[in-house]
């Protein structure tokens, strides 16, 4: 028997269930406002291949403006430009869609969504296809065949792309003040915002990650502006020596990758319709002097074969 003032096992259970339920009761306020303006949950938001409706054409996500679009212009962001290039040199239809960074799966464009005609399509067939992976694609679905070169030689050069042109590149646009206002703002900035505070803090962030870049390459914590431009200059003279006469790089018969990332850079400098001011157009200034005509030669070749 339990003594005097004790309670009973099932009274307290009862009592400790009441308690309980009463701590996760909704408030009859909050029941009434939900009652009123009920939850909803939202469908997702749709991934790009739904949002390019035409499935039937392999769509490539790029930097570039809506009226470029119309035209088939060359995209004013090198890598993109790059890739847009290799996918025509390769024989690869599609339509080119204005997009941002945010808008990719992987956080940088390009990407490409490739068309399919099934009702059904496996999910490998609609997967976005990064940057890192379209020489693949392309390689498997282009129209012509084009082996790239596999040797120390070939990536020693593309190095020459890959650091010193795109370090010189990183602060010629982003970290040169006057051509940051002239060509990076309008391109990259007002285009994706009208916000006057957005515009201010995408401009500091975008500036800090081309310096960040730089930093990760220097010595010092000092950028040598100098030494930079020179190397870049010394770069090109490399490219130069190496297409000699010859059409293509490599002595190639047909353009490659190779073609393509050296396009995607002397065709932004040498287009001065982006903007460029003269005064600070110290990358590139050989091709612009004509101390490098057989790459002015080549950007010509590209752009008819591609873009005209």
């Amino acid at each position: 028997m339990p003594r005097d003032g004790d309670k009973s096992p099932r009274k307290t259970e009862v009592a400790v269930n009441r308690a309980q339920s009463s701590w996760f009761r909704t408030p009859k306020p909050v029941k009434r406002l939900f009652n009123t303006f009920p939850l909803i949950t939202y469908p997702a938001n749709k991934l790009p291949q739904r949002q390019h409706l035409d499935r039937k054409q392999n769509a490539l996500y790029i930097f570039t403006q809506e009226r470029d679009v119309q035209h088939d212009s060359p995209s004013f962001n090198p890598s993109c430009l790059k890739w847009q290039t290799y996918l025509k040199f390769m024989g690869v239809d599609h339509v080119t869609v204005p997009s941002n960074n945010h808008a990719s799966p992987n956080g940088s464009l390009p990407f490409l969504m490739p068309a399919y005609s099934d009702t059904q399509p496996t999910l490998d067939a609609i997967a976005p296809v990064s940057s890192t992976k379209l020489q693949e694609w392309a390689s498997k679905n282009g129209r012509f065949a084009k082996e790239e070169p596999e040797n120390m030689r070939y990536e020693a050069y593309m190095s020459l792309l890959d650091h010193r042109i795109r370090n010189a590149w990183l602060h010629t646009l982003y970290l040169t003040p006057a051509n940051f206002t002239a060509v990076a703002q309008p391109l990259y900035i007002d285009s994706s915002t009208s916000s006057t505070a957005a515009r201010y803090a995408l401009s500091k962030n975008l500036q800090a990650a081309a310096l960040a870049e730089l930093l990760k390459t220097s010595t010092s914590p000092v950028i040598d502006i100098g030494m930079l431009y020179r190397e870049s200059d010394n770069a090109l003279a490399a490219l130069s020596q190496l297409l000699g006469d010859h059409a293509w790089f490599f002595d190639e018969d047909a353009p490659g990758l190779f073609d393509a990332a050296v396009f995607a850079y002397t065709h932004l400098l040498l287009d001065h319709e982006l903007g460029w001011r003269s005064e600070e157009e110290r990358l590139g200034r050989g091709l612009r002097d004509g101390r490098w005509k057989n790459l002015i030669d080549h950007e010509r070749r590209v752009f008819r074969k591609c873009y005209q």
